[in-house]
């Protein structure tokens, strides 16, 4: 099977975005980047090197309990405001910050929430295909 690397996935500073969309600043001042990302269903939520982090400008929000794959307990800092994009689908994230040697991963709140499904046999994300064309958001009423 092996890993599903999804690329050119764009982070965003949400603060940012709203102030380029406010007139506030100009759209070259947004901080962004465009990487590629580790499609983890194993992960929760967005997890990224602590570089990235600080060159996005993200606000550090609290420290939370984190579960590493070997089982260990931590404490990380979590930072809000992460305006993530995947092709044609976009929200807004919680990240954990990390060593830069971690690997950049898209826990499975992102993938839920944009509507993706990881196809392990081809190796590559995919639009829901239970979904009509565009998202399908679940509520319970």
């Amino acid at each position: 099977m092996g890993k599903v690397i999804v690329q050119n996935v764009v982070l965003k500073n949400n603060i940012d975005y709203h102030d380029v969309v406010r007139g506030h600043i100009s759209e070259a001042a947004l901080r962004s980047q465009t990487v590629s990302m580790i499609a983890d269903t194993g992960a929760r939520v967005v997890s990224l090197p602590k570089s990235i982090v600080e060159a996005l400008g993200l606000p550090k929000s609290r420290e939370v309990g984190v579960m590493l794959a070997n089982g260990q307990k931590e404490i990380r800092s979590l930072y809000g405001e992460l305006r993530l994009q995947i092709g044609d689908r976009e929200s807004v994230f919680d990240c954990i910050a990390n060593s830069d040697e971690a690997p950049l991963l898209l826990g499975q709140i992102v993938l839920e929430s944009l509507d993706f499904v990881v196809d392990c046999p081809h190796q590559r994300l995919v639009p829901n295909p239970e979904a009509p064309p565009g998202m399908m958001l679940y509520d319970e009423f």
